[in-house]
């Protein structure tokens, strides 16, 4: 992280290069010391010709060892009286490191900003899309917008759970117990259940699943829904220059959507390019 706040640095202002010199000297062929890129950021403050805005997204998410450090020198280049104009926009959930370095600096707690929308967002969700109704729809909403944290990407998720047990003819009266065994305190915890429940299906499905994953990492550019649902007809150990036939296309329908969302276990998700997005041909899986 350091080194590449650093390096976007000195591409916008190489007058800045002056409080690299000495780590750069001490460094020569080998990697940048930790304390090395610290000092030379920390040396920046007094830079007087350069503003600096770092925008940092889930601190909270980054390791324990370095995060007390790391806040500490973020807190440390917003002193004021410093030469160098830095303001420093720091995204994280909370942890106690941030809550008690930050208390002299400005905070918008997400949760008090966006709670009603998450509220009016998980009430219409469960009462349109679930017909959920009376004590169940009040208390599944409460629930989901408590622990929700004001993070959007957790609610999206439960979504998709609770749709997908409900699809699969889940009973209604039991999403109460279905909310209590989804994770909520870390993201990390709710992807590994996301990833146990791929496990379980079938070795076709799961060859499918992997299949899928390689094309969307390795791919030089976002693919299109046809492009991705073709890589199913791929034989595994196919020949380099395989020729597909007709029959080997069959699958591909105007159900492609649901497949991919089916097979990517709810980590992949399809956007639809801007004018085309009831065109399966053009929609993108990022």
């Amino acid at each position: 992280m350091l080194q590449t706040i650093l390096s976007r640095i000195l591409e916008q202002d190489e007058t800045a290069f002056y409080h690299f010199q000495a780590g750069f000297r001490e460094a020569q062929h080998r990697n940048w010391s930790y304390n090395s890129l610290k000092e030379i950021l920390l040396s920046l403050k007094n830079h007087p010709t350069t503003q600096l805005c770092l925008i940092l997204d889930a601190m909270d998410e980054s390791e324990e060892l370095y995060r007390r450090d790391i806040i500490k020198l973020l807190c440390q280049l917003c002193l004021e009286g410093n030469s160098c104009n830095i303001k420093v926009f720091l995204a994280s959930r909370p942890v106690a490191e941030l809550r008690h370095r930050i208390q002299k600096h400005h905070v918008i707690t997400l949760q008090e900003e966006n709670g009603r929308d998450i509220y009016k967002l998980v009430n219409d969700f469960l009462g349109q899309e679930l017909e959920l109704s009376g004590d169940t729809l009040g208390q599944a909403t409460e629930y989901i917008s408590t622990h929700a944290q004001g993070v959007f990407v957790w609610v999206d998720l439960v979504q998709k759970e609770l749709l997908d047990y409900v699809e699969r003819g889940g009973n209604k009266e039991g999403i109460l117990c279905v909310l209590k065994d989804i994770p909520y305190e870390e993201l990390h915890d709710f992807y590994s259940i996301m990833l146990k429940r791929i496990g379980t299906r079938r070795d076709r499905d799961i060859q499918d699943t992997v299949k899928i994953f390689r094309f969307v990492l390795f791919a030089r550019r976002p693919l299109t829904v046809i492009e991705l649902y073709n890589t199913l007809a791929i034989p595994e150990n196919s020949r380099p220059r395989f020729l597909p036939c007709d029959k080997a296309f069959q699958n591909i329908t105007t159900e492609m959507e649901k497949g991919i969302v089916h097979y990517g276990g709810n980590f992949l998700e399809t956007k639809g390019l801007k004018g085309t997005s009831l065109d399966t041909r053009n929609t993108t899986i990022p």
